[in-house]
């Protein structure tokens, strides 16, 4: 009997359906779902969430950006890679154009200050004479997904914004991908809509913002950024090792604080953590609430993809999303990524989704080390821990509160995170039932320590190795 082929085209096949199979708008979200994996956030968040493909033909991909200035941008930049990603979609060569396509309505980005005179009937009613802020428009708390795992840092957005000054800063730290830059978004939307003045601005646009007022005077800029009742400072740990940048960003925080306006940032990990910032900076984004996002866990990955999936035209049975959540993608721009890409596929497969055109369609977006290697469990990581620091197991799961075991129970719990790919809420329950709080101190003190501590470096690497060890024994058994 002939071996059994799978009913999906060979990709060499696809070129000759994929004219009738995809237009040029799911051609284009599927390559957008590559893309946001291997260019940086800010250029992906800058040039390319808000392009949209406008249609394909004779040999021709045509793309549409917001501005002049942003095609010009993308064709210098990013048109090597973009051809190389739309082809690896498309199973053949492209030709890639670029053109200006401004949805109806939308209007260009503006700063805080308005010109004399501006017409009050633009304004949102209840609001003072001020511009919107630049915002991308999709990115709205109706628009988030609430989970375990970041359920406090979406209850602290949406007091900053009911009680401004109640939590002040509220600092959200996260890995990138996870959705901190979505919140501090949604602040900004939501405080617009309630009159008040907002600046959203990266740490990078603040400081080339900066760079050029010492060029042209500072009165402006100063006005721009502490004349604000709410100032939204994405990626602050980009003025790591920037003096001047933190310096001038340290004293607008002041006077902003001292006058009771709403400062929000986010970083890319614990403020305790920013070690390239000085003492008093890292103090002041501690005043107020610190809250985490954590990587989603399958029931808030299944509720992200549900939620991203009405917004397509091609529909995924329940199913499908379910195997796509299965998969344990590490950030919600990659879930993204994944389900834009299974959907591409839909089109050519001509029929029922099934795990193995899923797996089909997602298999090149996995690293072969990543395919190969699975985390370590649990139970594996909390006996190397054990073993190491010669801590029993039922005090580490217990109540004591010995410095030792304290210690030990704080490893374990940055190691079932960062090497076990564990949230927060998985890891409470894990060592005890500890609530969130617990376990988020847990892991920043040993975050913190093991840059600044010697013997906690060792031990993480001596924990990490046992683990090595006994996952390359557990292969050669195998």
């Amino acid at each position: 009997m002939p071996p059994h082929r799978s009913s999906v085209p060979h990709p060499s096949t696809w070129s000759a359906r994929i004219m009738t199979t995809m237009n040029a708008a799911t051609t284009w979200d599927a390559t957008l779902g590559q893309l946001q994996m291997v260019v940086t956030r800010a250029n992906y968040d800058t040039w390319l969430r808000d392009t949209i493909g406008l249609r394909h033909e004779d040999g021709r991909f045509v793309i549409g950006a917001q501005s002049a200035f942003a095609t010009e941008w993308l064709t210098t930049r990013l048109r090597p890679l973009i051809t190389k990603t739309l082809a690896g979609v498309l199973g053949h060569g492209i030709d890639v154009a670029f053109e200006v396509s401004q949805p109806a309505g939308m209007e260009p980005p503006v700063l805080l200050s308005e010109p004399d005179g501006a017409a009050e009937g633009d304004r949102p009613a209840g609001a003072r004479s001020v511009a919107p802020p630049q915002l991308n428009a999709a990115l709205t708390f109706d628009a988030f997904v609430v989970g375990d795992e970041n359920r406090l840092a979406f209850e602290a957005a949406r007091r900053v914004v009911a009680e401004p000054g109640a939590l002040n800063p509220l600092t959200i730290f996260a890995a990138p991908g996870l959705g901190k830059t979505h919140l501090l978004q949604a602040i900004g939307h939501a405080a617009y809509a309630a009159g008040r003045s907002v600046i959203y601005a990266s740490a990078e646009r603040f400081g080339n913002d900066f760079v050029r007022a010492l060029k042209d005077g500072l009165d402006h800029f100063r006005r721009r950024y502490r004349g604000a009742d709410v100032l939204l400072i994405d990626d602050i740990q980009f003025f790591e090792g920037r003096d001047g940048f933190e310096k001038e960003f340290f004293h607008t925080f002041n006077d902003l604080h001292a006058q009771g306006k709403q400062i929000v940032v986010t970083t890319d990990r614990a403020p305790a953590a920013l070690t390239g910032l000085t003492e008093a900076m890292r103090t002041r984004l501690q005043w107020g609430l610190v809250a985490d996002v954590q990587r989603p866990a399958f029931d808030t990955r299944l509720a992200i993809l549900r939620a991203k999936a009405r917004r397509h035209a091609v529909r995924l049975p329940e199913s499908a999303l379910e195997m796509i959540a299965e998969r344990c993608c590490p950030t919600v721009r990659e879930l993204e990524g994944s389900l834009n890409r299974v959907l591409a596929f839909v089109p050519l497969i001509g029929g029922a989704v099934t795990r193995e055109t899923i797996d089909r369609a997602l298999s090149p977006l996995v690293p072969l080390s990543q395919r190969e290697a699975e985390p370590p469990c649990p139970n594996d990581i909390i006996a190397a821990v054990c073993r190491h620091l010669g801590v029993q197991l039922a005090d580490l799961r217990g109540r004591s509160r010995n410095r030792d075991v304290s210690y030990a129970r704080h490893l374990a719990m940055y190691v079932l995170k960062e090497d076990g790919r564990k949230t927060v809420a998985e890891i409470g329950r894990t060592l005890g039932h500890r609530d969130h709080s617990t376990v988020l101190a847990g892991i920043q003190r040993i975050a913190l320590e093991q840059t600044t501590r010697p013997e906690t470096r060792a031990d993480l690497g001596a924990v990490r190795a046992a683990l090595d060890r006994s996952s390359s024994s557990a292969a050669a058994a195998g």
